[in-house]
């Protein structure tokens, strides 16, 4: 589990490990139990996860990939054109084929076909959240079907008509709309964003509100007050709930209540935190610091950032009646971009320099890029301490408890190995004195 992990590190699919090759980082080919990892940096990479099911293929990423999870096929050209079969043997597979955002063609759950040419016409399934979307000329006619709910829209955003169980929408924007949920609330609004109103029905916590925009707004329910200045800059908000203030937004913001705790000095400082989870959100100097904590009853984990340079990211676990200084850490990953990372999960480690993508090891990047611009990397894992340099024109391996070393020149050219009382040297590849294992 420990190699797996280590070769997660540089490719975070699948563990290798063997030695690298002669041409590493430009050809990597690695195979374990866990699946198989090969790769022309950066022309092409492959890797199989036997567990999980998954092949992945990479053709200079991020022009081209391919991935194959179980039943399913799926590949992404740049961010534009992206194909999704969700089971290949059916004879009809539910599948899409988009070139966003100007060709849709594919086959719902129910084996229908569809087909779209934005912005002439046709149909799209399962897009923007809707289960349906059907437009001619676009903006001057479209549908759009949610479930039950069914909208209808002409010049959009202009006109639109939406009908549901329990549920009424109808808008001529900006002049007059109007939305109603049963049972819940009726909103309106005439020459928006000037006047808006709405009555609500909740049960114990029921009332009016309404906006003049840019003037003043009021809202008065059973359980909550609420009074609008210059709307939205100044709030003044008192309820059994909660209390909030913006005085003006977004400057000032303040908000009291059980599941929700908020003081902003923005763009000074500011402090979020939330009851659920617990969350607990910091910045200073927006948007350039932050700290951010989340976790459950058994896991805390802590982010920090300080834009666009520095990262760190680590996991504790909570161990009932122990300090914070006495807890369990059960990883921890800092990066100082672009210069270099260090991450540690259980008793396995990795520091690395360079660092050239500002995000956190991902994995397309770590298969076909970063080791690319490795110039130096050190692991510890299992007891064995490895040192790599100019990808491997130096490398080094140390192992205390075993009394053994080793360390090469450009793979050979100048190594020496002890093994306990045993010692090796070797000079141009070929010519080793010492005493052989």
């Amino acid at each position: 589990m420990k190699r797996a992990f280590l070769y997660g590190f540089i490719c975070l699919t699948l563990c290798g490990t063997a030695t690298a090759s002669s041409l590493f980082p430009f050809y990597d080919n690695r195979t374990t139990d866990e699946g198989s990892f090969f790769a022309v940096r950066p022309l092409y990479s492959h890797t199989t996860l036997n567990q999980k099911g998954v092949e992945v293929s990479d053709y200079l990423w991020p022009l081209y990939s391919r991935k194959e999870f179980k039943n399913e096929q799926s590949s992404r050209a740049l961010f534009f054109w992206y194909t999704h079969k969700f089971d290949p043997k059916d004879a009809r597979p539910r599948q899409r084929n988009w070139l966003l955002p100007v060709y849709f063609q594919g086959r719902d759950a129910d084996g229908k076909g569809y087909f779209a040419l934005f912005p002439l016409g046709g149909t799209i399934k399962e897009f923007l959240g809707r289960d349906e979307i059907a437009f001619v000329l676009f903006p001057a006619f479209g549908k759009s079907r949610i479930n039950d709910v069914k909208t209808t829209s002409v010049l959009w955003p202009i006109y639109s008509h939406t009908r549901g169980t329990g549920i009424e929408r109808d808008r001529v924007f900006p002049l007059y709309g109007r939305s109603v949920l049963e049972g819940k609330y009726e909103k309106q609004f005439v020459l928006w964003p000037f006047w808006t109103s709405a009555d609500y029905f909740y049960p114990g916590d029921s009332g009016k509100s309404w906006i003049l925009f840019p003037l003043c707004g009021r809202s008065k329910l059973e359980k909550e007050s609420t009074w609008w200045v210059i709307p939205p800059f100044f709030r003044f908000t008192e309820g059994e709930k909660q209390n909030r203030l913006f005085c003006p937004w977004p400057f000032i913001q303040k908000i009291d209540s059980k599941p929700h705790s908020k003081l902003y000095f923005w763009p000074l400082w500011g402090e979020d935190q939330y009851s659920a989870g617990p969350t607990h959100r910091t910045f200073l100097l927006w948007p350039l610091l932050w700290s951010e904590k989340t976790g459950d009853a058994n896991l805390l984990k802590t982010h920090r950032m300080a834009l666009p340079f520095f990262y760190q990211d680590y996991t504790v676990r909570r161990n009932e009646g122990a300090e914070p200084e006495n807890q369990t850490k059960v990883s921890n990953y800092w990066k100082v971009w672009p210069l270099m990372s260090w991450q540690r999960e259980g008793d396995v480690s990795r520091f690395r320099m360079l660092e050239l993508w500002p995000l956190k090891n991902s994995p397309p990047v770590e298969r076909n890029w970063a080791p690319l611009w490795t110039l130096y990397k050190r692991t510890n894992a299992d007891g064995v301490v490895r040192k790599d340099v100019l990808w491997f024109a130096w490398h080094s391996e140390r192992e205390p408890a075993a009394e053994r070393k080793e360390w090469s020149l450009l793979k050979g050219l100048l190594a020496y190995k002890r093994d306990g009382e045993k010692q090796n040297l070797r000079l141009l590849y070929f010519m080793r004195f010492g005493e052989e294992k």
